[in-house]
């Protein structure tokens, strides 16, 4: 997808398949989770330890179906960071399939994840190193 650095490779798995063959709507999300996580570990680095004192906390997700995603089907989850505000960020998402050699539109959406201290129990600033390494992955102003 075009605009995305980071994108996740997954395979689908038989235990995310329901009854009616497709992936569940829920799964979606655990693909988005996946991807996003290893987004962090991109901008923020691997040693990074979000148990301590400021952390991130998920305060809005939107998602849009397109299509059916089936098990044998190898997904591409597509992740930017497309707006910093003070005490949060907006994420995009795009989950793609590849059908007949062309990319496909099975989902997409966006995130609001919000800067959180855990001993004051609050939301805050987006700290100033983050900012940074977010501005500097994404190319932001």
């Amino acid at each position: 997808m075009d605009g995305y650095r980071h994108v996740l490779e997954i395979a689908v798995r038989f235990k995310d398949v329901d009854m009616m063959g497709h992936v569940n709507h829920a799964n979606y999300l655990t693909y988005v989770e996946d991807a996003r996580l290893k987004y962090y570990d991109a901008v923020f680095g691997t040693n990074t330890d979000w148990h301590t004192q400021h952390g991130l906390i998920m305060a809005r997700i939107e998602i849009d179906y397109k299509l059916a995603i089936r098990f044998d089907d190898i997904i591409k989850v597509s992740t930017k960071c497309t707006k910093l505000g003070h005490k949060s960020f907006e994420m995009e998402w795009i989950i793609a399939k590849h059908s007949n050699q062309i990319e496909l539109i099975a989902a997409q959406g966006k995130a609001i994840i919000v800067c959180y201290d855990y001993e004051l129990n609050k939301a805050i600033d987006i700290p100033a190193e983050r900012r940074l390494m977010l501005t500097e992955y994404e190319g932001l102003r």
